[in-house]
């Protein structure tokens, strides 16, 4: 069966141990990362993958411009296996993120997906900030993955906001996170889940069973997982065979296919 996983970064943090800093940002462990888009595949090989959605740290970590040509540098050495996806920030600072400007760049580039980095990058994911690109991304189909790590609210926010927007919830914690998604799940038909942190016993097949296979999909969030964990998890969770390849593949195809560019 095919595997695509919709959430892998390359690139070294510029943080790998426990530290706490002015901003109350905590780096729990050591982990091991890809250096680079040779690392990442050896990575997939192992574990069987056939392609992934690829971010580079230094999005978050160092510059989302230099983030981004780095991300596009190393896919483009597997362009049939690894997809690029690029942070953003909000036009009326850096024009290069206005929609005029930022879709005929990533159509250049064939990124087709894109991420948000509020906290880190210092703004806000709302309309009065970032109104202008929202609403295109929203319009244009474009999946924006965001992660409640440093708080839901803006999560709740931008979607009440922008109700038809395509949201990837990724990096969400290995604890329960029913109370706080499933209502997502519920109000906002346009609201997926990547499957990275879903390690608990009978989470996959709950939401199968509430809100249907469509709404999920493989990601590993490597390298904060290993990939292997939420592999097993996936391919041990009970669903059906069809659930399964929904979940595994065809639902990133679908989400890819309906972008607009």
């Amino acid at each position: 069966m095919k595997m695509i996983d919709c959430s892998c970064a390359i690139g070294y943090k510029t943080l790998n141990y426990e530290v706490v800093n002015h901003e109350h940002l905590l780096v729990r462990e050591k982990v091991k990362q890809a250096r680079d888009a040779e690392e990442l595949l050896a990575e997939l090989d192992f574990c069987g993958i056939a392609q992934a959605v690829v971010s580079h740290n230094a999005m978050a970590d160092v510059d989302p411009d230099y983030g981004n040509r780095l991300v596009v540098e190393e896919t483009a050495k597997a362009p049939d296996r690894l997809l690029p996806s690029w942070t953003i920030l909000p036009p009326v600072t850096e024009r290069q993120y206005a929609p005029e400007a930022l879709f005929p760049a990533m159509k250049e580039n064939g990124v087709k997906l894109l991420r948000a980095y509020p906290q880190r990058n210092r703004y806000m994911l709302n309309r009065v900030a970032m109104g202008e690109l929202l609403s295109a991304v929203s319009d244009a189909r474009i999946p924006l993955f965001l992660s409640p790590s440093e708080g839901w609210e803006p999560v709740y926010d931008v979607l009440q906001e922008f109700p038809e927007l395509t949201v990837i919830l990724c990096n969400y914690g290995l604890w329960s996170h029913a109370r706080l998604t499933f209502p997502l799940l519920r109000s906002y038909k346009n609201f997926y889940i990547e499957t990275g942190d879903m390690q608990a016993a009978g989470e996959i097949k709950e939401i199968c069973g509430k809100f249907g296979s469509e709404r999920l999909l493989f990601g590993s969030e490597f390298p904060s997982n290993a990939i292997g964990g939420p592999l097993a998890c996936l391919l041990g969770s009970g669903i059906k065979q069809e659930e399964l390849e929904n979940i595994a593949f065809k639902n990133a195809e679908r989400l890819l296919g309906e972008v607009s560019l």
